[in-house]
């Protein structure tokens, strides 16, 4: 990592100010080496095998004649009712009965014939089929309580299994086990390559090479949001395993199949993102990346396509205005307009909180700001724009330039400490598409709070820029570090006039001064 714009040996004070510049390196997610060339010389290991809770939750229904009902929750990514059954198969070569939407008649039968819970045995059903059948809730509870040699094990999505819950008490006091999706990255390589070689071998499918299986991994830590941790969205990495291996023309599936499965999947949902670009070039969208402008930034957010879980970050120009009077408060234009939501008001009333704190504790601001999203036609929320706005206003009230070569994101504090954000990775390949659509200059670049550094796990090309310093990466952990980046100045202190906070108390000193003065259109 490369410190700039700052002294050697900071003192205690100036620390905060500390601004680092992400080298190449410190993007690279580095896993423990192997032995193997492809996933052949792995021993397969299935998904379920690594899921020690809910394993261990249903030995304990099987071994326990007291216990009758277990709910395993997972998420849309995995596959909890196939996961369940191999679970009964490793634990128990138990064969259960699957009821996936039985009729009222199927599931308690009549008098001549045994329904899904009047028999005896393992039954593994769905939880949103009981969402859609309430009433029958009360006559399963019969069924399990005459019924000794039944157990009902459901299975389903977190919010499904808790929305059921609610509407079925029985479920307070029952076993329960959690689908886990998260494991750390030490021993990365192995953990995927043996579950891709027991895909191998459930589905006929071709070994991957290391190089290959380094990439799935890489990709697994982007799902998990965290260099340290591998996300196995299990259905989605199947998926993925299995189309890499149809685009393969080899005998072995290597890594460059992976990135076109990769880019295949990318392209089948990202038409919105690609209409955006479109906008960018025909110039519709006004978004500058060169250049410095007074009280303009660029910040950055993340979009979600209706339908598709498809993320793509989206750069947003926002400006600050300012004018003398009021009550010395930043005026939120979204939230007048009634197009913010709660976690975006109580942003930018952090926003006022940190001015007042640092300008307006002794006597109140003579001045007030306004703050807008340009050509932002939709609601927005969160906070990771604060940082974002803050800066803008700190150069309206300095009147220094930002640089529009750069683009923020990061939430703050009222002490100005900058907080952790979701969606990096989305926002900075957003930026550099612009910029790389625009031109790139050598300058361009973003700055992200230091919290999120673990959390990088970016596409080869914009890694491939910064490797060729034509693009930037910058971490900061408080909005002086940012706001010395964006206005090329030091934050400083009060009495120093060149400084940014020297400024900005000169200009709130002359507004006050001539505050109460006649107005202009009083001189004539």
């Amino acid at each position: 990592m490369k410190y700039v714009f700052t002294e050697d040996n900071l003192e205690a004070k100036q620390a905060q100010d500390a601004v680092i510049e992400l080298e190449y390196q410190d993007l690279i997610t580095i896993f423990d080496e192997v032995d193997f060339k492809d996933t052949s010389e792995v021993k397969p290991r299935s998904f379920s095998s690594m899921q020690l809770r809910a394993k261990n939750a249903v030995k304990a229904l099987i071994r326990n004649a007291n216990n009758n009902l277990l709910m395993i929750s997972g998420s849309s990514n995995v596959d909890t009712i196939d996961l369940t059954l191999e679970l009964l198969k490793d634990i128990a070569n138990i064969e259960p009965t699957v009821a996936y939407a039985p009729n009222k008649f199927e599931c308690f039968g009549d008098e001549q014939n045994e329904g899904v819970f009047t028999r005896s045995g393992i039954v593994v059903m769905p939880s949103t089929h009981l969402l859609d059948h309430p009433k029958w809730l009360g006559m399963i509870d019969a069924c399990l309580a005459q019924n000794k040699d039944l157990k009902l094990i459901l299975c389903g999505d977190a919010q499904d299994c808790a929305a059921l819950n609610l509407i079925w008490p029985t479920l307070d006091n029952i076993l329960r086990a959690d689908i886990v999706l998260e494991f750390p990255v030490k021993g990365a390589l192995n953990t995927v390559a043996s579950l891709v070689a027991y895909y191998a071998k459930r589905f006929d499918l071709k070994p991957f090479d290391k190089a290959a299986v380094r990439l799935l991994c890489s990709w697994c830590c982007r799902q998990s949001g965290d260099r340290r941790w591998l996300g196995l969205p299990e259905i989605r990495l199947r998926q993925l395993v299995l189309e890499a291996c149809d685009f393969s023309k080899g005998e072995i599936v290597k890594e460059y199949d992976v990135l076109k499965a990769l880019g295949a999947q990318d392209f089948r949902v990202n038409y919105l993102a690609e209409s955006e670009l479109r906008n960018h070039r025909d110039n519709q969208i006004l978004l500058l990346t060169q250049g410095e402008v007074v009280g303009q930034i660029n910040g950055l957010s993340v979009i979600e396509t209706t339908g598709t879980s498809y993320e793509y970050g989206e750069p947003v120009r926002i400006t600050a205005t300012l004018r003398a009077g009021g009550d010395g408060d930043v005026v939120d234009i979204e939230r007048k307009a009634e197009l913010a939501g709660q976690i975006h008001a109580k942003a930018m009333m952090i926003i006022n909180g940190f001015l007042s704190d640092e300008f307006g504790s002794e006597q109140p601001l003579p001045v007030s700001a306004s703050l807008v999203f340009e050509q932002s036609y939709s609601e927005i929320d969160g906070d990771s724009a604060s940082l974002t706005g803050l800066c803008a206003v700190i150069s309206s009230l300095a009147d220094l330039p930002i640089r529009q070569d750069l683009a923020v994101t990061g939430a703050v504090d009222q002490f100005g400490d900058v907080q952790p954000v979701g969606g990096v990775n989305e926002k900075i390949e957003g930026f550099f598409k612009i910029c790389r659509l625009h031109g790139l200059t050598g300058t361009q670049g973003v700055i992200i709070p230091a919290s999120c550094v673990n959390q990088l796990v970016l596409r080869p090309s914009v890694l491939k820029a910064i490797k060729e310093h034509r693009f930037h990466i910058y971490a900061v952990g408080h909005v002086t570090g940012a706001a010395k980046v964006l206005l090329k100045t030091q934050w400083g202190e009060p009495d120093d006039n060149t400084s940014i906070s020297g400024k900005i108390c000169d200009r709130l000193d002359a507004i006050g001064a001539v505050k109460n003065l006649k107005p202009w259109w009083h001189l004539w």
